[in-house]
């Protein structure tokens, strides 16, 4: 049923444009919570600025609300050296979700819809792939803060009239994908020859359009009520996969060379950049059958042609 009142935090963002752009196309009011004001805000959106690092009203923030997404947060900061979680992610991630979860509970709201990570269960797989039965295996603040989060949110959500629904993406990719991906596009706009030949690693990504998807079944559905989903495409790619279907769409030849993988993870090791040569050339492979199983998710089935389409479209730029 569209026409709900949905609060999305993070609206400015790479996911929440376009989570925005689907949700008022769908027919739903939508506000849309940022950290400053919006240089090319989404049409029919309600923009609030609100850092929410900072105290602010949560309750009066959250009134009126059916449903809410919650994607603002800190990807990146200075790591803890003590134990714990540095009080950057803390209160980057944490405690704006605590807040947030306290007056939905408080305001009755329908559903909060939580964006997670699959760093929740590690950076890398051996065998078999990642479920959300995977052992909860978090390796660096950033995913601790996130498990934090989703313990945080549940805890505050127990025996109120508002259900959740947690996603743990792996890596989004799309046009104008910020962070790593986006400079992996931008490393294959080059004539530049990358040493990704032979590199046979399997890496599970999802792409934004099907993301969108799986947030607006989570608010939508009554089966996503209490649910944690994992999120990818149906099938894992390589490297060298992702580096030749971007360079065929920008009409490049893929110009990859073979270099002996243990001299490439001595290399990253030598300045520093262990968590560069995992993933590039680890494995993270993500099994998200159940979001299509029970919520009849449509995802990417050939992830290789989506970024062919990425590449073309970054030659427009």
């Amino acid at each position: 049923m569209a026409g709900r009142r949905v609060l999305v935090t993070g609206a400015s963002g790479f996911i929440g444009k376009e989570l925005c752009r689907v949700l008022v196309a769908r027919g739903n009011q939508v506000t849309g919570v940022v950290r400053s004001a919006v240089k090319l805000p989404v049409t029919d959106v309600q923009y609030l600025v609100q850092d929410l690092e900072k105290p602010f009203d949560a309750t009066s923030l959250t009134k009126d609300v059916d449903a809410i997404v919650h994607l603002a947060g800190i990807a990146h900061g200075k790591e803890s050296t003590e134990g714990d979680i540095s009080d950057v992610f803390v209160k980057g991630n944490v405690e704006p979700t605590k807040r947030l979860a306290e007056a939905a509970a408080a305001n009755g709201i329908q559903r909060f819809v939580h964006l997670s990570s699959i760093g929740v269960h590690g950076d890398r797989t051996n065998e078999s792939p990642i479920t959300e039965c995977s052992a909860e295996r978090p390796h660096s603040d950033y995913a601790f803060s996130k498990l934090r989060s989703e313990k945080t949110l549940i805890g505050e959500l127990a025996g109120s009239q508002t259900s959740f629904s947690i996603i743990r993406p792996t890596l989004v990719y799309g046009h104008d994908a910020p962070g790593n991906f986006g400079k992996l596009v931008g490393m294959c706009r080059k004539r530049i020859p990358l040493p990704f030949r032979d590199v046979n690693n399997k890496r599970s990504l999802v792409s934004l359009d099907s993301l969108v998807k799986l947030i607006i079944l989570c608010i939508e559905l009554p089966e996503a009520e209490n649910e944690i989903f994992v999120a990818a495409d149906q099938n894992p790619v390589t490297t060298e996969e992702i580096v030749r279907s971007l360079r065929e769409g920008v009409d490049l030849r893929p110009a990859l060379f073979k270099v002996p993988v243990s001299f490439l993870q001595l290399g990253c090791t030598l300045i520093g950049k262990d968590s560069l040569f995992q993933q590039l050339f680890g494995n993270l492979e993500v099994d998200a059958t159940k979001a299509s199983k029970m919520l009849g998710w449509e995802r990417e089935a050939v992830t290789t042609k989506v970024l062919q389409s990425i590449g073309k479209e970054s030659c427009k730029c």
